[in-house]
């Protein structure tokens, strides 16, 4: 049996609004020949995840409400996935905006709850959370601010303890907790309640090497985002800068995995060193083809990483 799984992020097939199955596929492929079609079928798009070996999906925040809408339940999904091969929803992606401030706490503790009251109905068993806002507007954070966010971030861990589900800090490039002190921020949090989600492209973007970072942290990652870049350390005045995840000049961040600079060799060596196990999610953000990229980064995985591990 493998020690290693893999889920996938499901943002880039947008919402979960077009259609739980298309009953009359041929007649709507034929309204315009295109592929659309085979995009808004959630029959059909979870089946192109278990064909390529994909058992696990991760969702969003902002898909709940939708999932509710359009299967009636959270559990009615997690149903319908699991016909379909998927052995688990994994997890599902939240934030915490506005952490730095005490004012702010209960509504984003409220807000949280919701989100692992969900991921429990689901059967997920992590929550991966943006541990503030967006940089612009908000950074730098005071010492004071950022005991504060991991004072939020603490109690958001022992909410999703109660649930058996565990919580993850997940850094973004443009988040406000960022270069000089994320890592202040993960020593001020509890071990005990606070793990750790390790994105590698968003790191290499922050300007971290996120092999080195896991041989540091390994005891607190319990989950990974995975996708490459080839910008590693974007400079401050872009990651502090407004609408900083969306390039005004079109530039994209992320690529599929082993189709940037990230070395995930190494950090492959280092999975099978620390002995890691569990769910890993394949991430393809700004892919205008989520088959596509499902595809090549499960190839690069089976054929150039799993040999290492296995």
């Amino acid at each position: 049996m493998n020690n290693l799984k893999y889920s996938y992020m499901t943002n880039m097939w947008g919402m979960i609004t077009d259609f739980p199955k298309i009953n009359n596929f041929k007649e709507m492929y034929n309204v315009d020949r295109s592929n659309v079609a085979y995009y808004m079928d959630w029959d059909k798009i979870l089946k192109y995840h278990v064909t390529a070996g994909i058992t696990g999906i991760e969702l969003m925040f902002y898909t709940i409400p939708y999932i509710k809408h359009f299967f009636g339940s959270l559990k009615n999904f997690s149903e319908f996935s699991k016909e379909r091969g998927i052995e688990q929803i994994t997890g599902t992606f939240s934030f915490a905006s506005g952490s730095e401030d005490k004012s702010n706490h209960n509504q984003i503790w409220a807000y949280n709850q919701m989100m692992i009251d969900s991921t429990y109905e689901l059967g997920g068993e992590n929550i991966n959370i943006m541990p503030a806002g967006n940089y612009y507007g908000t950074g730098p954070l005071s010492s004071d601010q950022l005991k504060t966010a991991a004072e939020c971030f603490n109690e958001i861990g022992r909410m999703a303890a109660d649930k058996g589900i565990t919580a993850c800090i997940h850094n973004e490039f443009f988040c406000a907790i960022n270069l000089h002190d994320h890592e202040r921020f993960i020593e001020l949090t509890d071990p005990e309640y606070v793990a750790y989600c390790l994105d590698t492209a968003q790191l290499a973007l922050m300007g971290v090497d996120p092999v080195q970072f896991y041989d540091k942290y390994h005891e607190r990652v319990k989950y990974f985002h995975l996708k490459d870049t080839d910008h590693y350390g974007v400079p401050d005045h872009i990651r502090y800068g407004p609408g900083a995840e969306f390039a005004d000049d079109g530039t994209r961040w992320f690529w599929e995995v082993g189709g940037g600079e990230v070395d995930f060799k190494g950090l492959w060596k280092l999975l099978k060193k620390h002995d890691h196990k569990g769910w890993m999610a394949i991430e393809s953000d700004g892919t205008p083809d989520p088959v596509a990229s499902l595809l090549l980064s499960k190839w690069y995985i089976d054929h150039e990483l799993s040999p290492i591990y296995n």
